[in-house]
């Protein structure tokens, strides 16, 4: 049985601070996650022409 209660301010008060504190922290969470991701494409892809660009001078041998 469900029964319905009044909540008082400072009851509705702490529980929007609670929703929004785990809102800006998931937020906060997937911008990081945006950001490490892009920065290791960006480190890959600069490794990945490096290595190009040195076995393109002879600098380095790729392969057999």
């Amino acid at each position: 049985m469900i029964t319905m209660t009044q909540l008082t301010e400072k009851e509705i008060e702490e529980i929007v601070e609670k929703v929004t504190e785990r809102v800006i922290e998931k937020v906060y969470t997937n911008i990081g996650k945006s950001v490490v991701t892009k920065f290791f494409w960006i480190v890959g892809v600069g490794a990945v022409g490096l290595v190009t660009f040195l076995a393109g001078m002879g600098h380095i041998k790729i392969g057999s």
